[in-house]
């Protein structure tokens, strides 16, 4: 057996993820990275829209020609790649629903508007449910494969965040904070999308998102903060009473596992 590998089902031999790239740590995904599918999946649809609504008779024909433009640059990345990724296929599916929807609806618009946000809605619902029904919550998903993508050493990596106590309660008050704040920021924008007319909509739903979002990030890194903060001290507490004292066993495995391993900011 090779060194570094692990046997696999019928004795063959799988190779173990071997170490991240250098300078990668598992936290923050990369602005830059994602860049290009904020463009192409967001903002150029809305410019799109603006530009054809004009030219055609119906809201409903416009947004579908806006969504299509996110379609064809997942379509492009899958021709580049050979695989769809998870955000991908969510909004494949998500444009798929909302054309069928709308053309079942006689050309209704609003199921096109707010196909986004009533997907953002129940993610944030599986966000908070999954940290009482199961021992990762949906955050730490979507939070890995946003940092880590599909790289099996990076997603390794990121996987060891959540086997010290400080990592597992940390990604649970996120996941929690998250699902609040997605319900919320999707609720407002199906609310809105039937108050005002689709120009409108698609001019204010991204300021919506944005301050929602934003907020969400800042509270993600102030409490992931304070939690290192908190661990940092105590085992500086730890270490002092050492040196005046033993500490009982318990105490100093207790403070160990605490802070072994603290996690760094496990940003979405």
């Amino acid at each position: 057996m090779k060194p570094g590998s692990t046997p696999g089902a019928g004795g063959s031999e799988a190779e173990a993820p071997g170490p991240p790239p250098d300078g990668w740590t598992p936290g923050i995904p990369s602005v830059r990275e994602h860049l290009p599918s904020l463009v192409f999946g967001a903002a150029l649809p809305i410019a799109v829209y603006f530009g054809v609504r004009s030219h055609v008779d119906t809201d409903a024909q416009a947004l579908i020609a806006a969504g299509s433009v996110s379609v064809a640059w997942i379509v492009v990345q899958f021709v580049r790649q050979r695989r769809v990724d998870f955000v991908g296929a969510i909004v494949l599916f998500g444009f798929a629903v909302g054309v069928v929807s709308s053309t079942l609806l006689g050309g209704n618009s609003y199921v096109l508007k707010v196909r986004d946000a009533f997907f953002t809605a129940i993610f944030g619902i599986a966000c908070i449910v999954t940290v009482y029904t199961h021992d990762r919550p949906a955050f730490f998903y979507v939070s890995r494969y946003l940092s880590a993508g599909n790289d099996p050493a990076k997603v390794a990596a990121y996987n060891q965040l959540h086997e010290h106590e400080t990592g597992r309660r940390t990604f649970r008050v996120l996941s929690v904070a998250w699902g609040i704040g997605l319900v919320v920021e999707g609720t407002l924008r199906m609310v809105l999308a039937e108050a005002v007319p689709t120009g409108t909509f698609l001019a204010m739903s991204p300021f919506i998102t944005a301050t929602i979002i934003g907020s969400l990030f800042a509270l993600t890194v102030l409490y992931t903060k304070r939690v290192q903060f908190e661990e940092t001290a105590l085992a500086a507490q730890v270490a002092e009473a050492e040196d005046r004292a033993p500490a009982p066993a318990e105490v100093v495995g207790r403070s160990a596992e605490s802070t072994e391993g603290l996690p760094p900011l496990p940003l979405p």
